[in-house]
């Protein structure tokens, strides 16, 4: 059965400080260079770095006992992005199958 730990919400928060710190950032450039907030696809990034950061959650701490220290969660959460590109980087290319004519 599928069981939610007390570690999800607190990694989304994490991913959450990160966007209102990037947010705040935003702010201070200039007009021309600050993100279209209109746009749909700004909204829709966001919404998406949450869910990964809930489910890099779920998958780091699923199966560990329950941390008193919430900051670990907040922690893995804001450092989401991060880990993941780093993921992404370290596995190896696809190797692609030669055929012979």
């Amino acid at each position: 059965m599928f069981n939610i730990s007390i570690s999800v919400p607190y990694c989304m928060l994490g991913a959450l400080a990160v966007l209102i710190l990037q947010f705040i950032d935003d702010s201070k450039l200039k007009l021309e260079d600050r993100p279209d907030y209109l746009s749909p696809l700004y909204y829709i990034r966001g919404i998406l770095g949450l869910i990964l950061a809930g489910i890099l959650g779920y998958v780091y701490f699923q199966n560990v006992p329950l941390i008193s220290n919430t900051s670990i969660y907040f922690h893995t959460g804001a450092s989401t992005p991060l880990i993941i590109r780093t993921l992404q980087n370290t596995l190896p290319p696809t190797m692609k199958v030669k055929t012979k004519k």
